[in-house]
């Protein structure tokens, strides 16, 4: 019942579509009729239930407050009925006062999951279901919010339409109450509960016998438990394509609306990066918060950044997925108080209009700029002092930090975490020959990795780019590490460091059994190593001499006088050994790598 103007106007809310003008004008009556305070309703609002849901064969569900004043009727179907929130919510730790009645057509009044959820999640006095035969009332099962356990249910009945007695059922309610008022705190769960959604489609391969839609579901799950959900549910829908309302089919959403209720889940997680529109529909169609895997690892990166950089770098990426959004979140964050998906430092510019926004990105993006030209001049010095970089790359959580903590001897932060490292971190390694390299330590990649998160850590995975070897570090015990490969490879040329000298270290060998460690087809060398235990770490340095020997050349170059700026340039690009002078020009030897060989190659002495 909505209120206007001080009247109060009876609308009948749900699947009213194709019911007659009479039944609605019945559907709206019921609204006058009223139930005693003493009981929890009338024969005659069971029997007038009854008889319309027979004749329509939907349900038709009631909210009843305590003063017996019905103050919303509601038609769904027999399969997809939803009984939606409503107001009266006195306190989150209390029952909101509010009773609901709805029918079963053709069924019995046997309490389904979805019901007892729905009495659970809106807190309220009761539920009751009428199973029905053709228009007339059966049996009427009841399910009241127990006062011994937070979260019980007690189910009781069955009951006829004339019970006269409810002062058992009434004391059940008052005293579940008084023990939710004494008790709301143990309600509380730090964890947000998360339904994930996958989508397949006829473009969606198969890896090893498993739909990829599988294995990235499966790879969600780890990320949402990650940023602190607890998954209660998942769903993948095979569909021709991406429906460009929902992401999924109506149908779907139908089904998902119900499995939210169902499960008390407090957001919905979709495996793909979604648009602002289809975020803002599926919002409004399941009342409950929507992030998509894009939200969700900045949420992960909000939580993992520790440096400036990274911070500058999570806040810009936050800022440039929300721009768009910010209507919905907006609505949402009013609604649902935040939670993941909404943390970090770009939370609180989400209340800002898009012009503050914008010039903030702007700020960001200079911070960015000053911060590379500050890592371009050590990059010089590195190159002048003949020190090689060697880049550590790979799929999140294939154990990079710990390889760097054990070659290095360091002890940066290394978890059994996806998205453990986030800021880079570079640490000196000894080679045996009493070479010293730089090994750099990068944030792990991931299937479906977000270009605009690509863009944001630009600055951070330019060292990969600017490396002179890379190391892609992979978790053998995977099943799916070829294809971890695969992805780190496509990411590295998205990056224009795909032809870089590289070495392939098959990781966590020690937990794995001899045959069935992968089998890698690649031009690459490849090392079966344990960060853990060192076994294979010599042989990995073996091939990282060697593989830096072929990247340094030792050249000698002739420089006419006339150029003398060549001179100082190789100071400044290369390590000069020596310099001598012959009737036309300096006569320089000096070690450099190929690129840098490339571009002064028409002064190299035969």
């Amino acid at each position: 019942m909505i209120k206007e103007n001080g009247r109060n106007l009876m609308i009948v809310n749900g699947n009213t579509e194709g019911l007659k003008k009479g039944i609605i004008e019945e559907l709206e009556g019921v609204y006058e009729l009223e139930i005693p305070s003493d009981k929890l309703w009338s024969e005659e609002l069971i029997n007038t239930l009854a008889s319309i849901s027979g004749l329509i064969k939907r349900e038709i569900s009631v909210y009843v407050d305590r003063k017996g004043r019905i103050i919303d009727v509601s038609v769904g179907d027999h399969q997809t009925v939803d009984l939606s929130e409503v107001e009266g919510r006195r306190n989150k730790n209390r029952l909101s006062g509010v009773r609901c009645i709805h029918t079963h057509p053709d069924a019995g009044g046997m309490l389904s999951a979805v019901d007892i959820s729905t009495l659970k999640q809106l807190k309220l006095d009761m539920i009751a279901a009428v199973g029905l035969t053709g228009q007339n009332p059966d049996e009427i099962y009841v399910a009241v919010p127990s006062a011994l356990a937070v979260g019980d249910v007690e189910v009781l009945g069955p009951y006829g339409a004339d019970k006269e007695d409810f002062a058992a059922l009434i004391d059940f309610i008052n005293e579940a109450d008084a023990f939710l008022k004494d008790y709301g705190e143990n309600l509380q769960n730090d964890n947000e509960r998360a339904i994930l959604v996958g989508l397949k489609t006829q473009e969606t391969k198969d890896i090893l016998g498993t739909s990829e839609a599988e294995i990235s579901l499966i790879e969600l799950e780890e990320l949402a438990q990650t940023a602190g959900a607890d998954v209660v549910a998942t769903m993948i829908q095979n569909r021709e394509g991406r429906d460009s309302s929902f992401f999924i089919g109506k149908g779907k959403v139908d089904e998902l609306r119900l499995m939210v209720q169902a499960t008390e889940a407090d957001m919905v997680i979709i495996d793909e990066e979604i648009s602002p529109s289809q975020q803002r529909n599926l919002e409004e169609a399941l009342g409950v918060k929507v992030l998509d895997r894009t939200g969700l690892i900045l949420d992960i990166f909000a939580q993992r950044a520790r440096s400036r950089e990274g911070k500058i770098q999570v806040e810009l990426a936050q800022l440039e997925y929300n721009l768009p959004r910010l209507y919905g979140l907006g609505q949402v964050l009013s609604r649902l108080g935040g939670g993941i998906g909404t943390r970090g430092p770009g939370e609180t510019k989400l209340e800002t209009d898009k012009r503050h926004i914008r010039k903030r990105i702007s700020t960001l993006k200079a911070q960015l700029k000053e911060i590379k030209q500050q890592r371009g001049v050590l990059r010089v010095e590195r190159k002048r002092n003949r020190i090689s970089v060697v880049s550590l790359v790979g799929y999140t959580n294939s154990g990079k930090s710990s390889l760097l903590n054990t070659l290095c001897g360091s002890d940066v932060f290394a978890e059994n975490l996806l998205f453990a490292t986030l800021d880079t971190t570079t640490r000196q390694l000894q080679l045996e020959d009493n070479d010293t390299i730089l090994l750099t330590d990068t944030v792990g990649f991931i299937r479906k990795l977000p270009h605009h998160l690509l863009d944001a850590f630009k600055s951070t995975l330019e060292e990969v780019v600017v490396s002179d070897a890379i190391i892609i570090v992979v978790d053998a015990s995977d099943m799916y590490a070829e294809n971890h490969i695969q992805i780190v490879e496509d990411i590295l040329h998205e990056l224009g460091a795909g032809e870089k000298p590289c070495i392939i270290a098959l990781n966590k060998v020690d937990i794995v059994e001899e045959d069935k460690i992968p089998r890698v087809d690649s031009d690459c060398p490849i090392v079966e190593i344990s960060a853990k235990t060192g076994i294979g770490l010599d042989k990995l340095k073996e091939h990282l001499r060697d593989l830096l020997c072929e990247v340094r050349v030792k050249v000698t170059l002739e420089i006419p006088f006339s150029e003398g700026g060549v001179l100082s340039w190789l100071y400044d690009n290369s390590k000069v050994l020596s310099v001598d002078y012959s009737e036309v020009g300096s006569v320089v030897e000096a070690e450099m790598d190929k690129e840098t060989k490339e571009k002064v190659k028409i002064y190299i002495k035969d």
